[in-house]
């Protein structure tokens, strides 16, 4: 299962943001987990956890009900 963990550096420090890829206050790098491994990770700015953080917090959406509008398998 994929997972996102937020570290936030005890010292923040200057550089380039790996999202906006502005030269900012790097505040906090994001791990991207699948289980256990480590697949990749980002260093961010304030701004760009911030938003990082509203999108990964909220409730994942659910299907109920699948809908085809192709047409494809329908007997006619």
């Amino acid at each position: 299962m994929l997972k996102v963990h937020f570290s936030y550096f005890s010292r923040p420090r200057r550089g380039r943001c790996d999202c906006c890829d502005r030269q900012q206050t790097l505040e906090v790098k994001l791990l991207l987990l699948d289980d256990a491994s480590l697949i990749g990770d980002l260093i961010l700015c304030g701004e760009c956890a911030a938003a990082w953080e509203e999108l990964t917090s909220r409730d994942r959406e659910r299907v109920v009900k699948q809908w085809n509008f192709t047409g494809e398998g329908e007997e006619g």
